[in-house]
């Protein structure tokens, strides 16, 4: 049996501390410290793809773990425009693209996020609008958004029309991208939804004829071949247009 000197020796030896797992950097290093040759050139290439490959899985985390911080800090965005109608009487509330945006970016920003938009294919009367979710860590994710364009308010230059199209984009893009929850007074995040209500078709239609606009050639900017089959991503669009005419009648 050991003595109580010897037992007390053994506790004051110092413990073997767990040395840390290597990295693939370490060992890329290891081999980059003693030189490349022919004979670990294949190591060396596969040992590079395998550190690309867990600075893109890092990047990922990183991206998620930030995402689901934001998520937390996200609010309810509360629709606070309102749309009067030609007696002054407020209608409904929405929040645009530039109400949302003036919320999300400071947000988005602390937490080391940024986007940008770009404008995808044009297909089926249709434009994508395509979104880029970028992480500081390096990675990103694009939300692509797809809405139904027309020729453009009447008399209208095709920028203008493509303008409209293309904001209408950056509002949906956002909010698939960011899982926003948006309240208004109605629904204005229809983006790419079913066609106007059964009331709002017959209340577009009566307001073209009291202003004697030809139907057809409304029927034919918002890309629809009769009120029933008007977008409900439209509706807006539409009621704003009336409403200026209606203001200069």
């Amino acid at each position: 049996m050991k003595t109580e000197l010897e037992l007390a020796a053994a506790v004051k030896q110092p413990l073997d501390v767990a040395r840390p797992a290597q990295t693939v950097a370490d060992m890329l290093r290891l081999v980059v410290d003693k030189g490349i040759s022919s004979e670990n050139v294949a190591a060396f290439k596969e040992l590079v793809q395998l550190h690309r490959e867990e600075i893109k899985l890092n990047a990922e985390k990183e991206f998620a773990a930030a995402f689901v911080r934001l998520q937390r800090q996200l609010p309810v965005i509360m629709g606070g425009r309102g749309v009067p109608d030609k007696h002054g009487n407020i209608k409904y509330k929405y929040a645009n693209f530039e109400d949302i945006d003036a919320i999300v970016r400071p947000l988005c920003l602390d937490n080391d996020f940024s986007y940008s938009f770009r404008e995808g294919g044009v297909e089926n009367g249709r434009i994508t609008t395509i979104m880029t979710l970028t992480h500081a860590g390096g990675h990103s994710r694009e939300i692509p958004y797809s809405v139904r364009i027309g020729a453009g308010p009447p008399n209208s230059t095709e920028p203008q029309a493509d303008g409209a199209a293309h904001t209408y984009g950056q509002r949906g893009a956002m909010e698939k991208g960011l899982a926003l929850r948006i309240v208004g007074d109605r629904e204005d995040a229809r983006m790419e939804g079913g066609p106007v209500t059964a009331e709002q078709a017959d209340e577009l239609e009566r307001r073209v004829a009291l202003l004697n606009q030809p139907h057809d050639k409304f029927l034919k900017w918002l890309g629809a071949r009769t009120y029933k089959d008007i977008p409900a991503s439209k509706y807006e669009q539409a009621d704003e247009f009336l409403s200026k005419k209606e203001q200069t009648k």
